[in-house]
């Protein structure tokens, strides 16, 4: 293409702005692109531009209007006759894919896009549709891989938290699966509950979410391979409210809509129809549809799956069985649809379940396969990709072990953020096998065998596991379970390995791990206790004695008087928010302690500079100053930097104890370093204003 004029204009429509922005980048160069967020502004588009638009690149589940309704109107308007349309959705169902040829629609592609194919494909589309129109109907029909933006790490967490179940992470994709099947027949046969394809697509995602409070759960009675005593079964109920509360408390995103689906999933989903569920004991359309739904696909795929307790029933025998009511009670238009679906449930569930397109790889979206494929990304594109890692970093955390997801054709291997905090590596590493950079952690034996391990596997048994001994971060040898499952997929009939996801996990039992948890932090903030901040703040200062480091230490003001005129369980409340508040404002490696009463310890390692001290510390003393429940409070602050204030953990603490004591006397809400206290030559930092 020589000049702009020549270029050929595609409209894309997608309400995913990183999906845009990736064909967006993959097209560019030889096209003109305009872009619409869903399908109402694609019409509004259309109708100003039907003739200079020579293809389509259309989303087929929309906010507001599906892919569906603007197919419709384009038929409406005969913009189907002059313009061709390429459905890209990660919606893979023959019967989505039939309703498609039936609207006009002649080519499919699936996310994750691969830039060859998109270029290829539209290429070929723009042709074929100018020259030879006769051909439309002659396009193969296509399974292709199914995906949503945040179906990555959600099925990622999901997944770990079923190989700590003793599961092959097959149970939360069937899950999935049954409960988008029962979702399409709610929607055709019982219109009043206004089910459309954007619910299906988020309620199925959230679905995927509905145990997550089972890491909660002591391991010996998770895995009980018996039945489990009243005590035992009491405690295993409590994962439903577990899992919401986990979900109440992100720190982001808890007002989307996938997230509110999320937590009436995970709490109502043991809910029963007559009020014999649990935890609320809801009655009943007391219990959101949503729930309703799981609550069915859950009890299903457990009839037919194995278990530690229990060999699998066959589907005709699960069946039987939900309609006897010997599993509790259902909404009766569920049961309906679930019978309506009898014949096709057990064949889709099956195959679909064993689809490498329903296994996601973070990779899918990484900027290194994109560039190995020739496509330079754009700004816009790597400011998403950088929200999609965030997002998938902070599901990560949640998990008490490190998570892994290696990538075969870039040898490259992306840990969660407690990868460094257990062995002090990188959580994104390349050449990783090639050049063995677990070199130091692992033996080269070890390294090699577990390797092998992950070769061996095969589409039909993905699941591997082993036990190895790793070198931690404090310089002891401990043993660590790694547990996976291999992703394959299908390249021209062949089988092929191209990435696998797991977790790894200290090799000792889930009760012991609680008690050293436990042992470590402060039991009504959950932060470091005193104990444990001295012994990593030592082992800080020890380790890398050349390194700069601040230490500050903060307390309440008038705290006994906030608890005589509120009550001890209102000022707990004061003392947990503000431990929150002191977490979101310190870097992960950073530590953060109670450290007694109201008094608080904070220790940044690496300083890259004095300059940082003075506004850190008073934008700090001011965002822990304000109102709690009508309540106001300050709070004063002391610091003393390493090693000008203090060459050891105890130097260092009596010093910012010093400076926060110099605080309260210049009459409270105010931040001192030791060192102007100190010093008759350096005034005080102006205090914070009350």
């Amino acid at each position: 293409m020589t000049s702009t004029e020549q270029k050929k204009t595609i409209l894309i429509v997608d309400d995913a702005e990183l999906n845009r922005a990736l064909l967006s980048d993959i097209l560019q160069e030889d096209y003109n692109i305009i872009e619409a967020a869903d399908g109402t502004e694609a019409i509004e588009i259309l109708k100003k531009n039907d003739a200079s638009i020579s293809l389509i690149l259309l989303d087929i589940l929309m906010p507001r209007m599906s892919g569906f309704d603007v197919l419709t109107i384009m038929q409406k308007n005969h913009w189907h006759e002059t313009i061709p349309v390429v459905i890209i959705s990660s919606e893979n169902s023959m019967e989505y894919i039939e309703k498609g040829y039936e609207y006009g629609v002649v080519d499919y592609i699936s996310r994750p896009f691969d830039s060859n194919i998109v270029l290829q494909r539209v290429k070929n589309t723009i042709i074929l549709y100018s020259k030879q129109k006769e051909l439309e109907g002659l396009v193969k029909e296509q399974m292709l891989e199914k995906e949503s933006n945040n179906a990555l790490m959600i099925n990622i967490l999901s997944t770990i938290v079923e190989f700590r179940n003793g599961e092959s992470g097959l149970h939360v994709i069937r899950i999935r699966i049954i409960t988008e099947i029962l979702l399409e027949a709610l929607r055709k046969r019982y219109p009043e509950y206004a089910i459309d394809e954007s619910h299906i697509a988020l309620i199925s995602n959230a679905a995927a979410l509905h145990d997550i409070g089972k890491i909660e759960i002591p391991e010996e009675i998770l895995n009980k391979p018996g039945k489990l005593t009243v005590e035992e079964f009491e405690i295993m109920k409590t994962h439903s409210a577990r899992g919401e509360q986990m979900l109440n408390e992100l720190r982001f995103g808890s007002d989307e809509e996938l997230v509110r689906y999320a937590r009436q999933i995970c709490r109502w989903h043991h809910e029963r129809w007559d009020g014999n569920g649990y935890p609320d004991h809801l009655k009943g359309d007391e219990i959101p549809i949503a729930a309703q739904i799981v609550s069915v696909a859950d009890v299903y795929d457990a009839l037919v799956s194995e278990r530690v307790y229990k060999p699998p029933y066959t589907h005709k025998q699960a069946m039987q069985m939900i309609l006897n009511g010997e599993c509790g009670m259902f909404n009766s238009k569920l049961i309906v649809c679930l019978t309506e679906v009898d014949t096709y449930l057990e064949t889709a569930v099956s195959l679909r379940s064993h689809d490498p397109a329903h296994i996601f790889n973070i990779n899918q979206l990484s900027q290194e396969l994109f560039q190995k494929k020739g496509v330079k990304l754009s700004d816009r594109t790597l400011f998403l990709l950088e929200q999609e890692r965030t997002k998938y970093q902070f599901i990560a955390s949640l998990s008490k072990d490190v998570l892994f997801e290696y990538d075969f054709s870039t040898d490259t291997v992306l840990f969660s953020e407690k990868c460094r905090e257990e062995f002090n590596f990188p959580s994104i590493i390349t050449d990783f096998v090639e050049k063995n950079r677990l070199y130091g952690v692992i033996s080269e034996k070890d390294f090699q065998d577990l390797i092998t391990r992950i070769e061996s596997t095969t589409p039909a048994a993905p699941v591997f596991q082993k036990r190895l001994l790793l070198s931690t971060i404090s310089g002891t040898q401990e043993w660590y379970e790694f547990i996976g499952r291999t992703l394959w997929a299908d390249n021209d009939g062949n089988e092929e390995l191209y990435s696998c996801v797991g977790r790894i996990a200290r090799s000792q039992s889930g009760s012991n791990l609680a008690m050293q948890e436990l042992a470590q932090r402060d039991a009504l903030t959950n932060l470091y206790n005193q104990g444990t901040a001295r012994k990593i703040i030592s082992q800080t200062i020890s380790t890398d004695p050349r390194t700069t480091g601040l230490m500050v230490m903060f307390d309440l003001d008038n705290f006994k008087k906030l608890n005589e005129r509120n009550g001890h369980l209102f000022g707990d409340q004061i003392l947990k928010h503000i431990a929150r508040i002191s977490e979101n404002n310190i870097r992960k490696k950073d530590i953060c302690s109670r450290i007694g009463g109201d008094r608080f310890l904070l220790y940044f390692g690496e300083l890259f500079s004095e300059e940082f001290v003075y506004p850190y510390c008073t934008t700090l003393t001011r965002a822990l100053t304000q109102k709690y429940k009508d309540s106001e409070y300050t709070v004063s602050m002391g610091a003393a930097l390493y090693p000008q204030d203090g060459t050891t953990y105890e130097e260092l603490f009596r010093h910012t104890k010093e400076a926060l004591e110099t605080s309260k006397r210049r009459g409270k809400n105010c931040f001192t370093r030791y060192r102007d206290a100190h010093s008759r030559q350096e005034p005080f930092p102006e205090a914070v204003p009350e």
